[in-house]
């Protein structure tokens, strides 16, 4: 093989690699960092109420952002009547100043976005508290969300404190044995410092459009 050939063939295999690359650098990094302040925004609800963020901080709450998919197997499994992570956290925080907000950031057209179909999974999985829709996917991507769920909480100075998951086990089948959110909400409450701020989050691919 001639030196000419050998290069062209070096070429080929590497930018294959360089893509690679690139993406996982992408869907690794967040758009914003810890202790940076976070976007405002208003959104509406799956019962046509709006919601502004910054209402909410500047009353003294932190707020927990959760991006949501009703057909996600990464988020029923934190919903599941033998789990039920996300209820749970909200319910051993009732009488704090905490705000949770599920958003949902698929497309429209997707049938994830599907209002109904969100207020009947609301229903079934027991939420009491607001869904979110973002059908644009410009709150998700101003926050650089990428998966259900994907986790934020905001400090009542709209700054961030956590992202990543909600705990540490990357599959669908259980719940892990340590819950990032409820320890970062449980350090935060006591003034204290978030010893995991930022994790990796796992769960579905959001459907923007």
């Amino acid at each position: 093989m001639n030196a000419l050939k050998k290069l062209a063939l070096t070429a080929v295999i590497a930018i294959p690699a360089i893509m690679i690359a690139a993406s996982n650098t992408t869907e690794t990094t967040a758009a914003l960092t810890i202790g940076s302040a976070v976007p405002d925004f208003t959104l509406t609800d799956i019962n046509g109420d709006a919601h502004t963020l910054s209402d909410y901080t500047e009353a003294g709450n932190i707020v927990v952002l959760e991006w949501f998919s009703p057909d996600c197997p990464f988020v029923r499994k934190h919903y599941r009547n033998d789990t039920g992570t996300m209820t749970n956290i909200q319910a051993d925080n009732k009488d704090e100043k905490i705000v949770w907000l599920r958003i949902n950031s698929g497309h429209t057209s997707h049938a994830s976005a599907d209002i109904d179909h969100n207020t009947s999974t609301a229903k079934e999985w027991n939420i009491t508290t607001p869904i979110l829709m973002d059908g644009s996917g410009k709150i998700g991507k101003a926050y650089g969300a990428k998966r259900t769920p994907d986790m934020y909480i905001i400090n009542p100075d709209q700054t961030l404190a956590y992202h990543g998951a909600i705990d540490n086990r990357p599959d669908a089948a259980a719940p892990g044995d340590s819950n990032y959110v409820a320890t970062a909400l449980t350090q935060l409450l006591a003034g204290q410092s978030i010893t995991k701020a930022e994790t990796k989050p796992y769960g579905c691919s959001i459907k923007y459009d």
